[in-house]
């Protein structure tokens, strides 16, 4: 279940990227956050992705490396990226509960994976 979960968080973080000016005052912060996030979710998408054609044809793929610091990393960004839907009244995300649901358990997950995975 790797797999989906690497999808999950990595659409998650790419999604994310795209409020980050939002959250930022600051254009060098913001290029710097948009960066670092969508090179992080872009590397855990491919992972997923990856493992996915692995499972279906059997082949060894290639995964970029240090997974366990990615997944961790990726949980930890995903865990921050919560903060967007609180305070209820002042959003930058007005999504349903599903969009907050899905950040918290990826987020968890991928950070699990993170520490504990061989």
């Amino acid at each position: 279940m790797k797999w989906l979960w690497s999808i999950f968080a990595g659409f998650y973080l790419v999604a994310y990227a795209f409020w980050v000016p939002q959250l930022f005052g600051s254009l060098p912060l913001v290029v710097l956050v948009v960066v670092a996030t969508l090179a992080l979710g872009f590397s855990i998408l491919a992972d997923g992705f990856s493992k996915t054609l692995q499972l279906q044809t059997g082949k060894a793929t290639r995964t970029p490396p240090f997974p366990r610091a990615r997944q961790l990393l990726g949980g930890l960004v995903l865990l921050a990226y919560v903060s967007v839907y609180l305070p209820a009244g002042g959003r930058v995300v007005a999504h349903w509960p599903l969009d907050l649901a899905i950040t918290v358990a990826s987020g968890l997950i991928m950070t699990a994976y993170g520490i504990m995975d061989k």
